[in-house]
C-alpha cells in the first residue's frame, strides 16, 4: 500500500499522529459507526464466510459474529493485527499488504468481503479490486467505502486531509468505470462524510458501495 513502509501504520497511526485522521481508534468501537454495514448484512441476508480487508482492531468483525460462521480479517499493520487479536480473538487474522501480496485464501471462497477506507491507500484501484474479486463467490457481496475527488465536499475534505497514505482518491466516473469493468454490479450507493466516530449521511465526500459479483 503506497510506497510507505509498514512502519507507517504503527500504533501512532491509530492514536492521533499528525499525518493520520484518527484521534483514538478505540472510539470506533461503537455500533453507530458500523450501522450501515450491519444493516446491509441483514437486508441482503449475508452469511457464512466474511473477510474484512483493513480490519484494524476487528471492531466490524465483532459486530458480524451473529451473522457469519467464519470471520477473517487482514491488515497491513502488524500493530493492528496484534490489537485485533486482543479485542476480538474469535476471528482469524493475517498481516497482508494488498499492493504487493495476493490474498492468502482460495478463490471463490467468501460470501462477503468488506474494504472500508482501504482502497485509497493502494497504488491501483483496478488491480486491488481484481485481487479481491477473485476471492469472492459468484453472487457474493463486496462493500467498499472511500473518499471521492469530484464533489465540492470531496474537494474540501481532500484539501484538509492530512493522511499522506491516501494516494488513490478517484472521481466517481473513474470509480464506476473500474467497477463496471471488474464484473461487479452496483446494488446500492451512499454518500457520507467521515466524522469523528460516526458517518454523516448525505454529504458527498465519501462513497459507500454495496456491490455484487456477477
Amino acid at each position: 500500500m503506497s510506497d510507505l513502509s509498514k512502519d507507517f501504520f504503527s500504533k501512532d497511526y491509530f492514536f492521533g499522529r499528525k499525518n493520520s485522521n484518527y484521534l483514538n481508534y478505540i472510539h470506533w468501537d461503537n455500533d453507530r459507526y458500523w450501522k450501515s454495514i450491519i444493516n446491509a448484512v441483514k437486508k441482503f441476508k449475508m452469511k457464512d464466510r466474511v473477510l474484512d480487508i483493513g480490519c484494524a482492531f476487528g471492531f466490524l468483525l465483532k459486530r458480524m459474529e451473529p451473522y457469519f460462521d467464519e470471520l477473517h480479517g487482514i491488515d497491513i499493520s502488524d500493530f493492528a493485527i496484534k490489537e485485533a487479536k486482543k479485542q476480538f480473538p474469535v476471528a482469524q487474522y493475517k498481516e497482508v499488504d494488498l499492493d504487493i501480496e495476493e490474498l492468502p485464501y482460495a478463490d471463490n471462497y467468501f460470501d462477503l468481503i468488506t474494504a472500508l477506507d482501504v482502497l485509497e491507500h493502494t497504488k491501483s484501484l483496478s488491480k486491488s479490486l481484481e485481487k479481491i474479486i477473485k476471492k469472492l463467490k459468484k453472487g457474493g457481496y463486496l462493500i467498499i467505502s472511500l473518499p471521492i475527488s469530484d464533489t465540492l465536499a470531496g474537494k474540501i475534505f481532500n484539501f484538509f486531509d492530512t493522511d499522506k497514505s491516501h494516494i488513490s482518491v478517484p472521481a466517481r466516473k473513474e470509480l464506476f468505470s473500474i467497477i463496471e469493468n471488474s464484473g461487479l454490479k452496483i446494488i446500492k450507493k451512499n454518500y457520507f462524510l467521515n466524522m469523528i466516530f460516526f458517518k454523516l449521511k448525505g454529504v458527498p465526500a465519501d462513497m459507500e458501495l454495496i456491490l455484487q459479483k456477477q
